[in-house]
């Protein structure tokens, strides 16, 4: 069994390496799924904002302990800062949080080392905007990468925002 686990670890480990972005290799000893936590700073020549207007500055701070993600984000756009708080529940559970002023239902789900978060915002106008996003680290865990399918009744956009984890 031991030699089955470790068979099974090498053609992961081997796999992970063809991928871009993608999780640390696991071993028996590491944790079943990445830890976002740390200080994220956005780069913007490699972030895609599609038709919505691109950021000046994200910098995003997450702490993230057993099944619970927090998100603090700060965003500079010309002069307007504005700043989120977010938290996740990473077990499968629906949290609630306010984004931009409006009522917002997110449900997680992992997908090997991809965090998955299915949100839904309730417009003042009564639609409803589905916000799927996908997160992965980078091998070497110096990379983030969020990719986000936005879809309202109007269309959707396809946004991605990679950043780079900044020392402490």
């Amino acid at each position: 069994m031991i030699f089955y686990r470790r068979f099974v670890s090498l053609i992961l480990a081997c796999a992970t390496v063809c991928l871009a972005f993608a999780a640390p290799v696991q071993t028996d000893t590491s944790p079943e799924h990445p830890n976002f936590s740390g200080r994220w700073r956005m780069v913007k020549d490699k972030s895609d904002f599609s038709t919505a207007h691109a950021p000046d500055m994200v910098v995003q701070v997450i702490d993230q302990r057993g099944s619970t993600m927090n998100v603090h984000t700060i965003q500079t756009t010309g002069t307007t800062t504005k700043s989120a708080d977010v938290s996740y529940v990473l077990d499968g559970s629906v949290s609630k949080n306010m984004i931009n002023n409006h009522e917002a239902t997110s449900k997680t789900f992992w997908d090997g080392s991809v965090l998955n978060v299915r949100t839904t915002l309730n417009l003042s106008n009564g639609d409803e905007e589905l916000i799927e996003d996908t997160w992965q680290l980078s091998p070497d865990a110096n990379s983030l990468l969020e990719t986000s399918h936005v879809s309202t009744p109007k269309g959707g956009i396809i946004m991605k925002l990679v950043c780079e984890k900044e020392a402490t």
